[in-house]
């Protein structure tokens, strides 16, 4: 599981020397899609990178000095919306790469055939290499692009919206609405659903 956001969360904010804001990126993240899992092949949203991007943008972003501290939560808000937009893209170029996958996977079964065990093995992993170059390039250009838009667009709106971390709790039962809409939308699993609504509600009550 070390692929969910809320473990990506954990481990980008441990890397960048702040690990309760990457946790708390990382966990609102997860529970965005605690009530989604794929039924009949239907893709989920690449949320490998999604918990990379958004801790990360949350944590820069608000290492900016244009930033005021009340704006975190905006900041939080911001830096997610960012990520769903990485998970969308993501997703999109693994379609793309799947397109081209059974190309390569002949290829190295004919290789295997053969005997050319190290060409089979090279095909495979430059495979591998190639999903890890591409994580590592989104992550730097969203880093790039992103943490100047998230900073620029929470210093133009901290005087007009932002609210701050204490009033998060308000914004989870949002979330369990959010989850309701998915479910009338795609074909999820009632049980999970339920788990997930279950889930945010207790955390609501639990932090009031």
């Amino acid at each position: 599981m070390v692929s969910q956001p809320i473990c990506g969360g954990f481990l980008t904010g441990l890397a960048l020397g702040n690990l309760p804001d990457g946790f708390l990126a990382g966990s609102l993240l997860q529970m965005l899609f605690l009530g989604m899992i794929p039924v009949r092949g239907a893709p989920l949203p690449d949320l490998v990178l999604a918990g990379v991007a958004a801790p990360t943008l949350f944590i820069l972003s608000l290492r900016e000095g244009s930033v005021d501290p009340s704006a975190r939560g905006l900041v939080l808000l911001l830096s997610l919306v960012a990520a769903l937009l990485v998970a969308a893209g993501g997703t999109v170029a693994h379609r793309i790469g799947e397109r081209r996958s059974p190309f390569l996977s002949n290829t190295a079964r004919r290789a295997a055939e053969k005997g050319r065990f190290g060409l089979a093995s090279a095909i495979h992993f430059s495979s591998l290499a190639f999903h890890f170059a591409f994580g590592f390039a989104a992550i730097a250009v969203v880093t790039a692009a992103g943490v100047p838009a998230v900073s620029g667009l929470a210093g133009m709106l901290a005087g007009k919206w932002s609210d701050p971390l204490g009033h998060l709790p308000a914004l989870l039962p949002f979330i369990g609405a959010g989850s309701l809409l998915m479910l009338n939308l795609a074909r999820v699993r009632i049980l999970m659903f339920l788990a997930g609504f279950g889930i945010v509600f207790l955390i609501m009550f639990l932090r009031s």
